[in-house]
């Protein structure tokens, strides 16, 4: 006749059981916490790899576009410059033998001749690299801003607050060269006629507003379109990000743009 356990046993077994299913289930749910850690951690390398070999590319593209820039700036200052300078004394040695009306006409194209080298120093200066850093980042907007002015095109304004100083050469750059796309954004796109660019130097960062009066543009379809219309969003919020800066870009169609730099102080 087969035994009968007692309850206490029956009780005890089942107590066995249900011990050793809840040990097997914190051992599966520690698994999986462990193969889930395991795996956000190889995503999280992943991204910061992905990530340091995007910001190296850019940095390279930056490096490479640099240089082509003062390639270029020193191409204008030593060989057209000088040629035009050449064809300026030129013209002022033969205006000498001119009739009246003639030599006006020469007076004329001098002036105008005068005008384009200027222009073409201008140029050259804001490509070039070291103008920037040793002129300073307000100097080198605002000579951006004279050179728009001086198509008769726009009614411009620099309103600088606060005490210059100056941040580290590459980030003054990268800065730079942003500004310098947005203007040519607002001259290529906005059909605007006013710009106000104002730096703000705080204690502890640099605010660069730019902002001006044209057609402006829904901003959340420039960033669904992959290409952005050419405006190359992205790719600025890329370069701030590689100066651990932000730019925000504020514009609604009929209300213009307004772009705002920031740029924290590095203590």
């Amino acid at each position: 006749m087969p035994e009968i356990k007692s309850d206490n046993e029956i009780i005890f077994t089942i107590a066995a059981v249900i011990a050793v299913l809840l040990f097997l289930g914190f051992l599966f749910l520690l698994t999986m916490i462990y193969y889930d850690k395991k795996k956000r951690k190889a995503a999280l390398e992943k991204k910061e790899m992905e990530e340091t070999f995007s910001q190296t590319l850019l940095q390279t593209r930056l490096e490479i576009q640099e240089e082509t820039f003062k390639s270029i700036s020193q191409e204008i200052h030593d060989n057209i410059g000088q040629s035009l300078s050449f064809i300026k004394l030129r013209l002022s040695t033969i205006s000498a033998t001119l009739p009246l009306q003639q030599k006006n006409e020469m007076i004329e194209s001098k002036d105008l001749l005068s005008k384009t080298i200027q222009d073409l120093r201008d140029i050259a200066r804001s490509l070039n690299p070291d103008f920037i850093s040793e002129a300073g980042l307000d100097v080198a907007i605002k000579q951006q801003l004279q050179i728009l002015e001086k198509s008769d095109a726009y009614h411009v304004q620099c309103i600088v607050l606060g005490e210059p100083y100056k941040h580290e050469p590459q980030k003054e750059l990268v800065v730079f060269r942003i500004v310098q796309e947005l203007l040519n954004n607002m001259v290529k796109h906005a059909e605007a006629t006013e710009v106000v660019v104002t730096m703000d130097y705080k204690t502890d960062k640099l605010l660069i507003a730019v902002k001006d009066n044209g057609k402006g543009f829904d901003t959340t379809e420039a960033r669904s379109v992959e290409k952005n219309n050419g405006l190359g969003l992205r790719n600025m919020q890329s370069r701030m990000k590689l100066i651990n800066g932000i730019i925000t870009i504020n514009s609604k169609p009929g209300y213009g743009t307004e772009a705002v730099i920031e740029l924290p102080v590095v203590v």
